[in-house]
């Protein structure tokens, strides 16, 4: 394992994240006009996600590999990578039903709740925002498989590729726990100074959204390994990035108990643990790419 390798990837890749993060808090705090900040949020987002993939780019040109021979073994378009590549935004549609199912039985969820805002933003009833919202659910599908995977392959060539390989592509726990770990504080930044899916909790949720993570590595690297690619994780990480944000919308505890307890809390991670063990079972260890 290339130690100073893999430290000048986190740093760089952690360093970049950290400074759009300042940068864009700096903004937040000067800009009132809610067009520049949602033109902020959106160039900060892409920015953000490729700064890990700036990372293994500078590792790999400090230790003399080539970059582009590298990244194309990451992406690696074969038969298999593509077939799961369709399919893995489907897991996530998978967790969020076990989510669902999960907040029900806790009573920590209404899944009215997003309808009936859709009705009172879109001025309908109740009925055509219930279509809206299913027209929603359905088309995520595309917009994960699309634009959300172009942000997405940015973290994924990193964390995924990169860092994955360095530590020697076996799907263990282990591993899984070191990366999702890893990926997980990469965003603490954007949650402490911004808020970023713990608009109350801040960096209380920090280590929250570290569980979240490994267990969702744990699933990503389960394809990685069985198809030779992140193409799979790229689709998965777009699903999620297009869906997740229901758990938030259906939660009815509001601030930093609904963040604890809801889609990026405890029940978000309970549903990805089960769903992790799911993928166990049915993928295991058999077919993997070597």
């Amino acid at each position: 394992m290339a130690y100073r390798d893999i430290a000048a990837f986190l740093a760089i890749s952690f360093g970049l994240a950290s400074l759009a993060d300042v940068l864009v808090f700096t903004i937040s705090q000067n800009a009132s006009s809610p067009l520049v900040l949602s033109q902020v949020a959106l160039l900060w987002g892409l920015f953000r996600m490729y700064t890990p993939t700036v990372g293994a780019a500078v590792a790999l040109r400090m230790s003399g590999k080539s970059i582009s021979g590298e990244f194309k073994s990451y992406l690696n378009v074969r038969d298999k990578a593509v077939y799961w590549y369709f399919l893995a935004p489907l897991i996530v549609y998978m967790a969020l039903g076990i989510y669902f199912l999960l907040g029900l039985a806790f009573n920590v969820i209404d899944l009215e709740k997003p309808v009936r805002i859709i009705a009172e933003q879109g001025k309908m009833s109740i009925e055509v925002a219930r279509v809206l919202l299913l027209v929603q659910l359905v088309s995520a599908y595309p917009v994960a498989l699309t634009i959300n995977a172009l942000y997405a392959l940015g973290e994924e060539i990193g964390w995924r590729g990169y860092l994955y390989k360095r530590l020697g592509s076996a799907p263990s726990l282990k591993n899984s726990f070191i990366i999702g770990t890893v990926w997980g504080l990469w965003h603490a930044t954007a949650i402490g100074l911004l808020g970023h899916n713990f608009p109350n909790l801040k960096w209380l949720g920090v280590p929250i959204f570290v569980a979240l993570c490994i267990p969702l590595t744990f699933i990503m690297l389960i394809l990685v390994s069985r198809t030779g690619s992140i193409l799979p994780s790229v689709s998965l990480h777009g699903a999620l990035n297009a869906l997740w944000a229901l758990t938030i919308l259906t939660n009815n505890l509001e601030d930093a108990t609904g963040e604890l307890l809801g889609g990026n809390g405890l029940l978000g991670i309970l549903s990805l643990v089960l769903v992790a063990t799911i993928a166990k079972i049915f993928l295991g260890t058999r077919g993997y790419v070597k």
